[in-house]
């Protein structure tokens, strides 16, 4: 069963999402402006970040002893905190910069969006609850106004489209729009209108002195992938062995496209293409098939 995801709120909440989205980009005119002004959208919405790193256990326990019943809680360690009624946001300081300016959007969220600032007046959020499996509407919620803000609506799937497809589109566009690589090849692949998925690996490990094993974290797929695909029924791990393994780069950064086949719902085989990317703590291998591809107009060098 595929696990609940950000893009599985309904058309309705969507449309409610990224109309807010679009709201906080136009009060603050950040639309059309690279990389996209993250202060500038929450000086907008009426809302701080604080100069200092106050999570110590010692702040937590007297902030959530001020809210009280109206505290929403973390599930792990917390890396954000939302002071709802001072419009104060707190942040782990030590996390990437990146990252904490998606915790940021995501903290904005809970402020901005009408029906969610009214219920808490401090909500904390953790790894659990920024993770795109997140089950709670209220976290998915927050989860797809950020992305919607930091890619500005459509205008990154736009651009995207029209390159040709790979994985350097979603790496040079992270940067135009101060981005993770993360986020930015999810977004790319989630939102596409091609037969197309990623699987996240964890690093390879070393295994036996000799070859590798890296094991799976995450699968995101397009809703043209799954319709012509279902719920492919991906191993737990590769190794050099095998059709995935065998493009985990190593000692590089990234492998060149290769072909590769899939099995259809139908039992049909497909012929598809792969690429990997890999970064210090997560490999991107990137897979289309060939029957999606649409003319493009241009090529990344």
């Amino acid at each position: 069963m595929r696990k609940t995801d950000d893009c599985s709120l309904s058309a309705q909440q969507r449309a409610l999402i990224q109309r807010h989205a679009r709201l906080a980009l136009e009060k603050a005119d950040a639309i059309g402006v690279f990389p996209t002004p993250i202060e500038a959208v929450m000086e907008a919405a009426k809302v701080v970040v604080a100069d200092q790193d106050a999570l110590a256990e010692g702040f937590l326990q007297k902030i959530r002893r001020n809210a009280g019943a109206a505290l929403r809680r973390a599930l792990s360690k917390v890396l954000g905190v939302l002071d709802v009624v001072a419009r104060v946001i707190y942040l782990d300081r030590t996390l990437y910069v990146v990252k904490q300016t998606f915790l940021k959007l995501h903290e904005t969220a809970h402020a901005v969006l009408p029906w969610q600032r009214d219920i808490y007046a401090v909500t904390e959020d953790c790894e659990m609850t920024l993770a795109p499996e997140i089950g709670e509407v209220f976290e998915r919620e927050a989860n797809v106004f950020a992305s919607d803000v930091l890619f500005q609506l459509d205008a990154f799937t736009a651009e995207a489209n029209g390159y040709n497809f790979g994985i350097k589109v979603p790496l040079k566009l992270a940067k135009k729009y101060g981005a993770s690589v993360y986020s930015s090849v999810r977004r790319y692949v989630s939102e596409s209108h091609r037969a197309c998925a990623v699987l996240v690996l964890n690093p390879p490990e070393l295994c036996n002195g000799h070859g590798f094993v890296a094991t799976i974290r995450r699968v995101v797929a397009s809703n043209d992938f799954i319709w012509h695909f279902g719920e492919l029924d991906w191993p737990p791990s590769f190794t050099p062995g095998d059709e995935i393994g065998a493009m985990v780069p190593v000692g590089r950064s990234m492998s060149r496209p290769r072909t590769i086949s899939l099995v259809d719902r139908n039992g049909t085989r497909h012929e598809c293409v792969a690429e990997a990317f890999t970064q210090t703590h997560q490999v991107f291998v990137l897979i289309h098939a060939v029957h999606s591809l649409t003319r493009c107009t241009v090529v990344l060098q």
